[in-house]
């Protein structure tokens, strides 16, 4: 620190005063001072503050051509120490805003794990509602063609005399609601598709490819492990580990709001050397040599007249709100046990359903080659076969619908658990984040005061978060 000074006053001598002077005895003292002090601050862990600096005073008064000389200087260097005892002892209270700060860092950066964490599952399910609509419309159209053969068999047969009319007209309303029904899975793909590309700026029209889902869902023999899932969220569920980081800001609020009810007791120390003379070179050699020191320590006891009312409430309101934050964590804790169970139990339904819904369709399938074969000499008719097939639809979508649900399943656990960044190599650190983002941030243009700046807003509005107890901006 550093501050310069300009003390101008006047003012009458008392009696004791005016007595004291002897022989430059005047009735008033007519002083113009300038002050230069500079030195450096420090405050330790211990709640000590400790001062040390130089001090260069510039006298100028009414005595001084009574005693003919000029201007006066006095030097002055040396150290000050201020320690509390009681109030703002201990790395506690002084560490405490710079540790809410890390913690709110802490927060910030799992709400930003958080948010990336959901669009990323945003991203996954859109893809596998693409990858059903899509294969929905492959079996749709794979229906269709069944259809479309069995009514030109059909003409075929009543050309040459071995059919009924009715068999086509079966075979053609088969065809057409199976057309019908292409159509809309087809405009289903256009929309999942389209909806999908909106989550990179995908602008349909023109001659803009729409996205295509290649990879399959592939079903996995394992079950994710209930122990390992438990301890997975509760070390990278985003939202467990933000309610466990409140939880540690309200204790940090209740250790110093304790503390603050305490009286304040202050051990005060300080040393140094004076330098008196006619000009500031002098005044400095006459510091060096060190023949005037001075010295004080003592003790300041300061006791609020109302007891520490406002110390005393705001200590009531931290537990309170440390309370309420432990029945936040609590909650999530419950909720994050209870929603990892379900997600596996999820993940085992939809395995099972897969391999269930494959035996059905086998069926169907092996039921409609005969059907086919049976219809070539005349045993069933058309309305059977159309019924089998519909059957054999509906259970292999059903196995397309089972994978998609067991994929969405495992996606959810991953959510739950945190993981899903990690498995898709994604997770980061705050200090890469912050890299990331500085770089960022000059690839478009932004000059390192720009960044600094933007540095120093975010810095703020986290101070203002501790200050007004709500979440940065």
């Amino acid at each position: 620190m550093a501050s310069i000074e300009h003390v101008d006053s006047q003012r009458p001598n008392n009696s004791q005063q005016y007595a004291s002077l002897g022989l430059y005895s005047v009735p008033e003292l007519d002083e113009r001072n300038t002050i230069y002090d500079g030195g450096l601050e420090f405050l330790v862990p211990s709640g000590a503050r400790l001062k040390a600096g130089v001090t260069l005073r510039e006298l100028n008064n009414n005595l001084q051509p009574l005693r003919k000389v000029g201007t006066e200087y006095e030097s002055f260097a040396g150290a000050r120490l201020v320690q509390p005892l009681l109030k703002n002892f201990g790395p506690g209270p002084t560490l405490a805003r710079i540790r809410l700060a890390a913690v709110a860092s802490e927060i910030a950066f799992q709400e930003y794990r958080r948010q990336l964490i959901l669009s990323l599952g945003q991203a996954e399910s859109g893809y596998w509602d693409l990858y059903l609509a899509q294969e929905q419309e492959r079996l749709t159209a794979e229906s269709v063609g069944i259809a479309e053969k069995l009514l030109a068999d059909n003409k075929a047969r009543v050309e040459v005399g071995k059919g009924s009319p009715l068999e086509v007209l079966q075979a053609e309303a088969g065809a057409a609601f199976r057309r019908t029904r292409m159509n809309e899975a087809r405009q289903k793909v256009i929309e999942t598709a389209t909806r999908l590309g909106s989550l990179y700026s995908y602008v349909s029209g023109g001659t803009n490819a729409l996205p295509w889902a290649v990879d399959a869902p592939e079903v996995e023999s394992e079950e994710p492990a209930l122990s390992d899932s438990y301890e997975l969220a509760f070390q990278l569920n985003p939202d467990f580990v933000v309610r466990r980081c409140q939880l540690e800001q309200e204790k940090i609020r209740v250790a110093y709001t304790r503390n603050q009810r305490l009286p304040q007791l202050d051990l005060k120390a300080s040393l140094g050397l004076n330098g008196p003379g006619l000009g500031p070179g002098e005044s400095w050699d006459e510091l060096g040599r060190g023949e005037y020191p001075v010295w004080s320590v003592g003790v300041e006891l300061r006791v609020p007249i109302t007891g520490g009312i406002r110390e005393r409430n705001e200590y009531q309101a931290a537990l309170m709100a440390k309370r309420k934050a432990l029945v936040g964590l609590k909650e999530i804790e419950v909720q994050v046990y209870n929603a990892v169970d379900a997600a596996i139990q999820k993940v085992r339904l939809y395995r099972d359903n897969v391999a269930s819904y494959k035996a059905v369709a086998d069926f169907h399938q092996k039921l409609l080659e005969a059907q086919l074969d049976r219809l070539a000499v005349g045993a069933i008719d058309s309305k059977t076969v159309l019924e089998t097939e519909q059957k054999l639809f509906e259970a292999k979508v059903a196995v397309v619908e089972s994978k998609v649900l067991y994929k969405r399943a495992q996606l959810e656990h991953e959510m739950i658990c945190g993981t899903l960044l990690k498995a898709r190599d994604l997770e980061t650190t705050r200090e890469l984040l912050s890299a990331r983002t500085t770089a960022r941030l000059t690839e478009a243009g932004y000059s390192a005061p720009a960044i600094e700046q933007f540095k120093r807003a975010a810095v703020a509005d986290v101070n203002r978060a501790l200050t007004e107890g709500t979440p940065p901006k």
